[in-house]
Parts: structure tokens; C-alpha cells; sequence
């Protein structure tokens, strides 16, 4: 870890990283970084209090080691170096804020051609608002006044708008860093071409499916011939940079490397997206995912790390249509809204505050559960949709406890 020396150990300038997180069982305790690597360690209760009281005093280390036996000096210095590793510990002159918002997410319309059963923004439907270009022009011109790297623009579809082709050269002419965006190709025309390959740096399409049969039932008859066909005008005219991503369901996780080589075969990125369960997924939950599977969504069985927290509002910022400053797109519906543009400086410049609790921390009776952080996504989308839905977080609960419980603790 930065700011550690493995061969001079000292504790004087150490202190916790604000990532760090506690798990209590018993005698013992689980220590790790839920936001940064997710890395944790297992250790005695007393173990880890008398270390604890050494780290930040001045010649801490000395001292730790003149009141440790020495049966267990050795074995307390691994305790260092392995917190140290999994960034629990850090220098206290380093800061976990150097990162600042590299990233904006701008939705540019809640208007959709489409009614996909999984949608979480249940775009198309009532509100069918637009962001007013002068607004945009403004997001913009901030973006490139603070050294944003890229922004990301998406709907709803944004080649709902008639007039996408202003905004994007608009964009490209006064920002400097990478434009991406995100469509379901079903709106995009020979006539577009032109502008995607001077505006664009890469084209992000959402299939959520590995065939006609299984795209088709998520987003509509004809869905999938017209993306394919879209996806081939894209290649024929040298636009190579595309990625296709699929939401995973009961309907088409089994199938990842179906999509995977419909990916390959096209030469297209693929990625892999956690269902988000409210607005429109929420209605058609029980088309999408199985009973047996429900609190599964993001199964992370597979991941069973203390990985509870994201870099939404500590890297990347998402602003709606209207204006409103959001950690991520996947956000607006949850409650956390950070302001509106007209406060993006004092929000870019107090991104410590954002997005510091996890959200099992704060709703009961998941802030007893000893095996919290494990259960818990790194998503803060997701975290808010389950924990917040008494239903979904049962259902969750009974899928996970007792694996992560034995896991973790050995019970």
C-alpha cells in the first residue's frame, strides 16, 4: 500500500482509511476496505484492540513491541503488513481524496421508443422531458473548465431527439476528453453515421439478451434483427468502437457465453449488467427473475469479498434531464440527490461527503448482521432498491446468511 514502508515499519504517521469497516463475532473480528479492494483479514478481538491502540502515537511501533510478548511480536507485525495490504491502514498524510470526478453521466431525455420489462427509469412513459440544450451547453463548458476525462450521454434513447446530431457537435467542438453514449440502436440511421464518427469515441448498446427469442422478450418484437442490423452499418463504415451489454435475469444468466460469443462474432465488447429492481423491473420481477433466485440479483456468492461501496460521487457524477446532480444515472429514483448544476463547483470540491455510508449500516435489522458487508453490493443503486424494499431484503437475507455466515465466521 502507498505510504507503508514493509521494512521500517512505523506507526507514528499510520492512521484507518475512511473505507475501513469492523464485523464483530464473538472473540474475533473481520477487518477490510469496502470500497477500494475489498480485501479482508480475520483475527482475535484483543489481537487487534491492542494494536489498534498503538497506530498514530508517536514511536507506536517500539512501544507495541516492548508490551507484546515474544511469542507474538512476530505474528502482530503480520497483522501490520496484511492491514497495510488490504489498505486498511494508511499514511496519514495520504489522501484518499486525490481521485476527484473524472467521469459525467448526462441524461439527455427520458423519451424511449422502446418498453423494456427490465427498465428501472420506466422510460417512455409519463415523463418524456428533454434537457434543454443551453443546459447542456453549460454542463459542458463545466466539464471542460475542470479536466473532466469523458462524459457519457444517455436516455432514455437519445436518438429520440431529433436535433442528438446539435448536442453531439456541440459536445465534441468544446470538450476536449471522450464522448461515449449509450443507446438501444434501433433509432440509428445511415444518416448518423457522419456525426458518430466525428463526435464518438464509443457506442455502448444495450441488447440485454443472446438471441432473437430472449431480446425480443425483454425489449420487443423486432428488437434484435434491428440491432444486428445496426451493429453491421456500424462495422461497414469503420465504427469499430461498440460495446454490447445484457442485464442479467433468470431468462438469460445461464446463456453468458451464448452472448459472449455473439459478441465475438460481431467483434464487440460485452458487458455484463446487475439488474436494478424498481420502476418498470419492479412491475415485471416475476418474469425476470425465478422465485428460487429472488435477492440473487447480483449474486454475489461468486465475489465474496466486503466490497460494499462504489466510486459513484467520489469519481463519476450523473445530471438528469432536469438538471439534478445524482451519484449515478441509476440513482435518480433513490433518493440522493446532491444538488443541481447550479452547485456542481461546491459538489466537485466536497466529494468526501458523498457516498460515505453503506447502506446496510443504516436500515434494520441488516446494521446488527454480522456478515453485512459481504452480503451487501458494491452497487449504491442496488443496495438502496434492496435494503429499502423489506420483501427483496428477506429474500436476500435468506438466500445469503447462512453461506456467508459459514464462510466468514466458520458457523
Amino acid at each position: 500500500m502507498k505510504g507503508v514502508n514493509m521494512n521500517e515499519i512505523k506507526l507514528d504517521n499510520i492512521c484507518f482509511s475512511d473505507n475501513t469497516r469492523i464485523l464483530n463475532h464473538y472473540n474475533e473480528i473481520v477487518i477490510g476496505n469496502v470500497r477500494e479492494c475489498g480485501l479482508w483479514i480475520k483475527i482475535l478481538t484483543k489481537d487487534f484492540e491492542k494494536i489498534k491502540t498503538y497506530i498514530g502515537l508517536e514511536n507506536g511501533f517500539e512501544l507495541l513491541m516492548r508490551n507484546t510478548d515474544n511469542a507474538r511480536k512476530q505474528y502482530y507485525i503480520e497483522i501490520i503488513k496484511a492491514l497495510a495490504k488490504i489498505k486498511v491502514i494508511k499514511r496519514k498524510d495520504w489522501s484518499e481524496n486525490k481521485k476527484t470526478i473524472e467521469r459525467l453521466d448526462i441524461e439527455l431525455t427520458k423519451k424511449c421508443n422502446l418498453r423494456c420489462k427490465h427498465c428501472s427509469g420506466e422510460y417512455g412513459e409519463q415523463d418524456k422531458s428533454s434537457m434543454p440544450q443551453e443546459m447542456f451547453h453549460r454542463i459542458i463548458h463545466w466539464a471542460a473548465e475542470n479536466n473532466i476525462s469523458s462524459v457519457t450521454l444517455s436516455g432514455g434513447e437519445i436518438f429520440c431527439l431529433s436535433n442528438i446530431s446539435k448536442y453531439l457537435e456541440y459536445a465534441r467542438k468544446n470538450f476536449m476528453g471522450r464522448i461515449d453514449i449509450i443507446s438501444n440502436a434501433t433509432l440509428i440511421y445511415p444518416e448518423h453515421i457522419s456525426i458518430l464518427k466525428s463526435c464518438v469515441d464509443e457506442i455502448s448498446i444495450s441488447l440485454d439478451g443472446y438471441d432473437k427469442n430472449s431480446v425480443d422478450f425483454i425489449r420487443g418484437q423486432g428488437v434484435f434483427d434491428k440491432v444486428i442490423e445496426t451493429i453491421i452499418l456500424l462495422k461497414n463504415n469503420k465504427i469499430d468502437n461498440i460495446s454490447l451489454s445484457m442485464v442479467l435475469t433468470s431468462n438469460n444468466k445461464n446463456h453468458v457465453t451464448d452472448f459472449k460469443e455473439l459478441c465475438n462474432k460481431f467483434e464487440v465488447k460485452p458487458i455484463l449488467r446487475t439488474l436494478s429492481v424498481k420502476g418498470r423491473a419492479l412491475k415485471f420481477y416475476d418474469d425476470l427473475i425465478n422465485d428460487n433466485e429472488k435477492g440473487k440479483e447480483d449474486n454475489i456468492s461468486k465475489r465474496i469479498n466486503m466490497l460494499a461501496m462504489c466510486n459513484a460521487g467520489s469519481q463519476i457524477l450523473s445530471i438528469n434531464a432536469s438538471g439534478k446532480v445524482t451519484l449515478c444515472s441509476a440513482m435518480e429514483e433513490s433518493n440522493v440527490i446532491l444538488g443541481d448544476i447550479d452547485e456542481l463547483d461546491i459538489i466537485f470540491h466536497d466529494v468526501k461527503r458523498i457516498n460515505t455510508i453503506c447502506v446496510v449500516d443504516t436500515v434494520t435489522p441488516c446494521n446488527e448482521c454480522d456478515v453485512r458487508y459481504f452480503c451487501s453490493s458494491m452497487c449504491h443503486a442496488v443496495n438502496t432498491n434492496i435494503y429499502n424494499n423489506n420483501q427483496l431484503k428477506e429474500k436476500r437475507c435468506e438466500q445469503y446468511k447462512n453461506l456467508l455466515e459459514k464462510h466468514v465466521w466458520g458457523i
